[in-house]
């Protein structure tokens, strides 16, 4: 008897040992992108990579709104960097979309090694909500949907980006697609893609490499399979699927409808209807997380500005190359909402009932995002208020930034190349927590609380 008790304390001290050297996968995700921020950060500043001089905090910013896929920018890319500075940020872009540890991974298997359990572990959280699925299957599955469409992208770009030379259009369309599809918002044109507004190939691409980037792994494989040849029949698709599938078609189409009423004799005034109709589109699949923009985002009405605070706060999909607080997320929460109204304990949706640590987790991250994001408007409201240049530093201004950095969308009203150094420190931060959001800062709360003793109960008056 006490021989087995001693082997059990030992299979649990050495299982402890063994967790404590396999260490915190999360860790090992933010670790990877602070040190891709940093060798991007360095390889910007070498003196072959820029044209005009950038500073190191400039450098630092710029190499972060890659590899966090926000696209905000303290300077002009456009005519700051080299050729080289411009292939640096295809790379940062592109890991930064893929994920590092997509990108690890791969090397790993090249390498002809198995990766470990912190690899698979971080991968499986970014692209599946089940714990039993291959890493290899995974990335057969995402890096040749993801080069493919990419390269259909670029294709459709290059017939379109004329008046410059071969080298330089090739390179153009090649760093817009993967701009677009990473969700990132970097363009190699001074005015995004305004001079595009009403170029319908340049339009449709963007708003599918975009939709694509943003739609998350897990969903786009199960309504890629979800019809069955064979059969001659559609597959059950996952819940998952079908409340992303669903938020996001009414975020488009409310979008859309929005946009065009906010803009009619605005921005629009000058537009016929199908036109209207076409610029509220390419609005309505690009502002929520990539970024890019076929209007001057300044002259909106406030409506639309206010709007567009919103649907970039919900973001993209899960395991998605998009940012945001996420659909499923937002989506949970109003479905929590709506089923206290009907005196239902649990939450309900499609005949279905979401676990409570699915709910609690999707109501921790919405209260992160709240706090992050009104701590960071309120100190900026401070360190810019000095700014002349920001005519008396609008509330709706900074707002809209923060939230653009923490949504890694990459919109602006034109504050981010006008910040102080302490904003753009606060600004570089809020882009990589709201990268990091879904995995660190949730993972660092979640600690489940273990049964015991619990204190006496007292209740207070709500409402």
């Amino acid at each position: 008897m006490l021989h087995s008790r001693y082997d059990a304390f030992s299979y649990v001290e050495n299982a402890d040992e063994k967790k404590k050297k396999q260490g915190n996968p999360i860790l090992l995700i933010v670790s990877g992108y602070l040190a891709l921020i940093t060798l991007g950060a360095i390889l910007l500043s070498l003196p072959f990579a820029q044209r005009e001089p950038v500073g190191i905090l400039d450098a630092f910013f710029t190499a972060g709104s890659a590899v966090c896929v926000t696209g905000l920018s303290t300077i002009d890319i456009s005519s700051s960097f080299t050729g080289f500075g411009n292939w640096v940020l295809v790379f940062l872009m592109q890991s930064g979309g893929l994920g590092i540890m997509t990108i690890s991974t791969v090397i790993i298997l090249l390498a002809g090694m198995h990766p470990g359990f912190n690899h698979q572990s971080a991968l499986l959280a970014n692209y599946t909500q089940e714990g039993n699925v291959d890493a290899a299957r995974i990335l057969k599955a995402v890096i040749p949907f993801t080069f493919i469409l990419e390269a259909i992208g670029a294709v459709c770009y290059f017939t379109q980006f004329s008046g410059m030379g071969l080298y330089d259009r090739i390179f153009c369309s090649i760093f817009q697609a993967i701009s677009s599809f990473c969700n990132v918002g970097f363009t190699l044109f001074p005015d995004s893609l305004v001079q595009f507004q009403l170029n319908p190939v340049v339009n449709m691409t963007t708003c599918v490499l975009a939709l694509a980037g943003g739609f998350g792994f897990l969903a786009i494989t199960e309504v890629r399979y979800m019809f069955d040849f064979k059969n001659r029949a559609l597959r059950k698709i996952s819940l998952h699927t079908r409340i992303a599938i669903g938020f996001t078609l009414i975020i488009v189409l409310t979008s859309i409808a929005f946009f065009t009423f906010s803009e009619w004799g605005n921005t629009f005034s000058n537009l016929n209807f199908g036109e209207k109709l076409e610029t509220s589109a390419f609005m309505a699949f690009t502002s929520r997380t990539a970024g890019l923009n076929s209007v001057n985002v300044p002259a909106l009405s406030v409506g639309s500005l206010f709007f567009f605070i919103i649907i970039m706060l919900i973001g993209a999909n899960p395991g998605s190359c998009g940012g945001g607080i996420k659909t499923t997320t937002t989506a949970v929460i109003f479905l929590l909402g709506f089923n206290r109204l009907l005196g239902r304990n649990k939450t309900q949706v499609h005949g279905r009932t979401i676990p409570e640590d699915t709910v609690d987790k999707a109501v921790r991250i919405f209260v992160i995002a709240i706090v992050v994001i009104v701590l960071a408007t309120l100190i900026l409201l401070q360190t810019e208020v000095a700014n002349a240049s920001i005519e008396q530093t609008s509330f709706l201004t900074v707002f809209f930034e923060v939230v653009s950095a923490y949504s890694t969308c990459g919109l602006s009203m034109g504050l981010t190349p006008d910040l102080t150094i302490p904003g753009k420190i606060i600004i570089f931060m809020v882009m990589f927590i709201g990268r990091m959001g879904p995995l660190f800062l949730v993972s660092a709360v979640t600690k489940k609380q273990e049964d015991g003793m619990w204190y006496a109960e007292e209740d207070i008056m709500v409402g």
